[in-house]
């Protein structure tokens, strides 16, 4: 029963009728994300809901058991009072061409600033720290 702050990039971005919004919400320590519900009760909601993916976003709420399949907790920001969300950077749809399907290596070669983003990249990259850091602890 306390608030958490998280901060990360919007994997997706989805309406829940007028009511809600669904950021799938990733930082990059992980393969997983944390789904980000943001109630129309916040005063920046039309903000935060017209973001498209790849935006960052700083998020307060609180992290609660999730009601729906799919993933255990989920982040709830929906009391204007105690709860807070922030665009901390807008990303262009036009700029950000990483859809949610599976990409091949030849497409993202071709966008190589964006290979970071994917979860395969992001997977060998978290795999390439540890090793780095495993040998950095040994010597």
């Amino acid at each position: 029963d306390h608030n958490i702050q998280v901060a990360g990039w919007a994997r997706t971005i989805r309406m829940g009728g007028k009511d809600f919004c669904f950021i799938e919400l990733n930082d990059g320590s992980c393969q997983s994300s944390l789904q980000v519900v943001v109630d129309s009760s916040m005063p920046n909601f039309a903000q935060v809901s017209k973001q498209a993916t790849g935006a960052s976003f700083k998020a307060v709420g609180k992290l609660i058991r999730s009601p729906a399949k799919g993933q255990l907790v989920e982040l709830q920001v929906c009391c204007p009072e105690n709860h807070k969300i922030k665009v901390i950077g807008e990303c262009p749809g036009d700029s950000y061409y990483l859809a949610k399907k599976k990409h091949t290596n030849e497409y993202l070669r071709d966008i190589a600033h964006m290979r970071g983003r994917t979860k395969t990249i992001s997977a060998v990259m978290r795999i390439r720290n540890n090793l780095a850091y495993a040998t950095h602890r040994f010597f």
